[in-house]
């Protein structure tokens, strides 16, 4: 009778804990960790799940409720204070507007399945179209991405020729492949720029993304101004609901990693 006892208690120790694990593997989703990892397909549920019914039986059992107690508390502090826009804050770029530039540069931010562009790089291409509307620069470069889904390549390469279209006149349009990383897309733009001899651009990306992305394209050799670009539901402003914040607070984090990670490899100063 003992032993069932036992075992009862056991099997409820072990149960309490993963789903304890699996709720903390979800708010961590939600704040961003998952994607950090740069595997969007992989999901942590079942491993957090494993993880907190082994530690659920354990004498270290407590650390279950710690951990899950910083991630409620964080979460509480994002969705309703303005700590998102405090530390966002340092990671903001915004350079006068000059009369003129050699080009702008509309930096890409990922495209789904179906070969559209996500919202950000719509928001971005957007700004970009206004600045060339006002005259100050030229000609448009336009970063175009390929991806590999379930075996097949799609690209947004009709997405954004159909709203450049919309735009009348049409300005002067560069579309740069090989894009991957932010490196790539400096990389890629520096070339073109150099057989046209441009040596000033207005680099435009979302407000987060802009000093590390400023600052990368300065690295491989372009004068550039600095334009972030007026982002739908940035989570960035007083009146910002929940989801907005914990939008930004994912962009936040993941800006945080990639500019250790790009001053690690040297890429920036």
């Amino acid at each position: 009778m003992r032993e069932a006892s036992e075992l009862r208690s056991i099997a409820r120790d072990a149960i309490g804990g993963a789903i304890l694990g699996t709720l903390c593997a979800v708010a961590a989703h939600v704040l961003g960790v998952q994607q950090l990892l740069r595997r969007p397909e992989l999901t942590l549920y079942i491993p957090a799940a494993i993880v907190g019914g082994v530690l659920g039986v354990t004498r270290v059992r407590p650390l279950l409720w710690i951990a899950a107690g910083i991630i409620a508390l964080l979460c509480i502090l994002i969705a309703y204070t303005p700590l998102v826009s405090a530390l966002a804050r340092p990671l903001i770029r915004r350079d006068p507007i000059p009369q003129r530039v050699d080009a702008i540069a509309v930096l890409s931010s990922g495209i789904t399945a179906d070969g559209m562009m996500r919202s950000e790089t719509l928001d971005r291409l957007l700004t970009g179209l206004v600045l060339t509307r006002r005259g100050l620069a030229p000609v448009l470069l336009v970063s175009r991405e390929r991806r590999a889904y379930a075996g097949k390549t799609v690209s947004d390469s009709a997405d954004l020729k159909n709203v450049i279209a919309l735009t009348a006149p049409t300005p002067p349009i560069v579309l740069v492949d090989s894009i991957f990383t932010t490196r790539t897309e400096a990389l890629r733009m520096k070339a073109i720029a150099r057989k046209d001899g441009w040596t000033t651009v207005a680099v435009v990306t979302s407000p987060m993304h802009t000093r590390r992305a400023c600052a990368t394209f300065e690295a491989v050799g372009f004068k550039v101004v600095c334009v972030p670009a007026a982002i739908r539901e940035s989570g960035l402003y007083p009146g910002s609901i929940a989801e907005d914040r914990f939008r930004a607070f994912r962009s936040w984090l993941y800006e945080t990693f990639a500019t250790d990670s790009y001053r690690r490899r040297g890429w920036i100063p």
